[in-house]
This record gives structure tokens, C-alpha cells and sequence, in this order.
């Protein structure tokens, strides 16, 4: 139905992403319905401004097809990463979802519910520094364009609620992004099936197989986040992205056992190093502000809420930075500790 092209926009000279839509292949109502689309899409990106989603720059007509003049993201979807390379490390996987869970915390702040997240909308630049796409079925909190009774997403990663056709929320988002940390985990879908049908029975009636008993390295407090996340009821989920974030970190930092670890066990333990003072981060606001501009102040900002150590604030901010080499650089100026 459509094609992405990489092009350039001479007017600020940077390479951009289009995204059109053949909707002359499309009639009538179909047709109207697809141009709603891809202008929700713009609108709700667009008020999305965040460092892991997609930027939306326009939105247009073109001969009466529309398109979309985005981000162009250099990097690979976490659908062909888990095809080419099965699943993630518990660590690895968590702090991909800590960013897509950051990300879904400021779209849901303003109203906007993605209603697609699924391992095709990642992407994944260097680092896995994660950059969330297709906004185009995202519905405002506001806004009666969402038909009552119709069905829209992907099975494997709809909640149970959304497979019924009933009205959504923010905990929906949160329903397949713990079926995505699923799969990260186990390399598999929490409920895989031959067609939608078998897909859409088994997540309705059927609970997920245990991650602690099955993935070897998934702690059971990792286990106990992602099944809290796959609840048959929304209200037995998480209240919010910033609450199963929280729920993420706490048992990475109780993963460690009193016992000596065994060879294929995972652990993650935060680092005792020495504190980040304020002049600490005012140092790494003024080195990353010379790779990403003014930006810095607020990336420092979020970073500190996550980081642990010194070295964990410098390390959080070099994946906001595109190019390797400015990268290196930057990190080259981290002070000890």
C-alpha cells in the first residue's frame, strides 16, 4: 500500500525519512478512512516530542496520496533483531524496555495511546538506543474517531480488551509491551498460534508460561513484572509506564543472590561508586551539549533519575549521541569514578 523513501531536505539540508501512501489504489470511504490515518499519525507524533520516538516533520498531500516527512533513524527494527539473533539477555532486554516505557510514559502524559506497540514500531540505533514509530492507529484520549466495537492492532500484542474492540487506555500500551519484553526474553511470543483466531483465544484465556521457570537468567522478580504486565484486566496492570519501570529496576537491583552465582546465571547489581554531585552533571550537560545542542539540559535531566553512578550518568548520555565517534570523544572527557 505505501513506500518509505530516504530523501534530503535541501531547505535545512538533513536527510529525512518519507513515508507515502498509495491511496489511489484505494475508493471511497477506504480511502478517506486512510488519509485520517496518516494525518492522526502526524498529529499524534508530532505532539510526542521525545528523544526515544520518531520525529514527525510534516505531513502532506501528494497528487492526492499522503505523506509523512519524518526522522530517519539509522538502525534495525527489534523484529529483525530477535529473527537474526533470538533473545536478549534479561539486562539488555530490560533497558531496551526501560526506553520504550519512558517513551509511552510522555505519549501517555499528553493524551496519546499508541495502540501498536510490537517489535516492527522499535527501532534499535547503535547502542540499542531505541526509537519508537508508527503512531498512525494511536488514538487521543480526546478524540471520537475510534469506531466503538472495531478492532485495531496486531493480535499477538493486543490486549485482551483491544481484541474485544472495547475502549482503551494507557494500561493497553503497557499489556504489549509486557508481551514484548516477553518475547525479548524468551525469543518466543507469549502466545503464538497458527493464525489470529488461535492467537487471539490463547491471550483471552490462556495465562503465559512462567519466565522464571523457563529462561534461564530471568530472575523471578523480572518474571513477576511481565506477568503483572499481561493481566487479563487492566486493572490488575501497572497504573502507568513510570510504574512498571519502577517495578523493572527493583528487581535488577535484588537480582543478586547471597549465594555464589552459577555460570549461566544473569545478575545485575547497581554500582556502589561514588555519588553524581551537581557539578557533576553540570560537567556532563557541557560535554554532551557539544554533540547534541541544547537538548543536553533536559537528557541530563532524565538520565539522573536512572543513573546509579557517575559512570552510569556518562554511559545513559553517550547513547543519545548518533555517531561513534563523537561518541568516543565524549566519553573520553568522563571524569573518574
Amino acid at each position: 500500500m505505501g513506500v518509505i523513501y530516504q530523501a534530503h531536505d535541501p531547505v535545512i539540508d538533513r536527510r529525512v525519512a518519507i513515508k507515502l501512501v498509495h491511496a489511489d489504489l484505494l475508493e471511497g470511504d477506504e480511502k478517506d478512512e486512510y488519509v485520517e490515518r496518516f494525518r492522526r499519525e502526524a498529529q499524534a507524533a508530532a505532539r510526542c516530542a521525545h528523544p526515544n520516538i520518531v520525529a514527525i516533520y510534516d505531513f502532506a498531500m501528494h497528487e492526492g496520496n499522503p505523506f509523512l516527512a519524518m526522522e530517519l533513524v539509522d538502525g534495525a527494527s527489534l523484529a529483525l533483531t530477535l529473527r537474526q539473533n533470538g533473545r536478549f539477555a534479561p539486562d539488555d532486554a530490560v533497558a531496551i524496555m526501560l526506553q520504550v516505557l519512558d517513551a509511552l510514559d510522555s505519549a501517555h502524559r499528553i493524551g496519546v495511546v499508541h495502540r501498536d506497540v510490537k517489535p516492527a514500531n522499535i527501532l534499535l540505533t547503535a547502542g540499542n538506543r531505541v526509537k519508537i514509530t508508527d503512531f498512525g492507529i494511536a488514538r487521543f484520549e480526546t478524540s471520537d474517531l475510534t469506531q466503538q466495537g472495531a478492532m485495531v492492532g496486531t493480535p499477538s500484542y493486543m490486549s485482551p480488551e483491544q481484541c474485544m474492540g472495547k475502549p482503551v487506555d494507557a494500561r493497553s500500551d503497557l499489556y504489549s509491551a509486557g508481551a514484548v519484553l516477553f518475547e525479548m526474553l524468551a525469543g518466543t511470543r507469549p502466545f503464538p498460534g497458527r493464525t489470529s483466531t488461535e492467537v487471539t483465544y490463547r491471550l483471552m484465556h490462556e495465562e503465559a508460561p512462567d519466565l522464571a521457570v523457563t529462561v534461564p537468567g530471568v530472575s523471578p522478580g523480572l518474571a513477576a513484572v511481565v506477568r503483572r504486565a499481561l493481566a487479563k484486566r487492566p486493572a490488575d496492570r501497572f497504573a502507568s509506564a513510570a510504574d512498571m519501570a519502577a517495578a523493572l529496576r527493583t528487581p535488577s537491583r535484588q537480582s543478586a543472590p547471597s549465594r555464589p552465582s552459577a555460570p549461566d546465571e544473569t545478575v545485575v547489581v547497581r554500582s556502589a561508586a561514588r555519588a553524581i554531585s551537581p557539578l557533576d552533571a553540570q560537567q556532563a550537560e557541557k560535554a554532551l551539549a557539544q554533540y547534541v545542542g541544547p537538548i543536553a539540559k533536559v537528557l541530563v535531566k532524565r538520565a539522573l533519575q536512572r543513573a546509579s553512578s557517575l559512570a552510569a550518568l556518562w554511559d545513559a548520555l553517550a547513547a543519545e549521541i548518533e555517531h561513534g565517534g563523537d561518541r568516543a570523544a565524549f566519553l573520553r572527557q568522563r571524569p573518574p569514578g
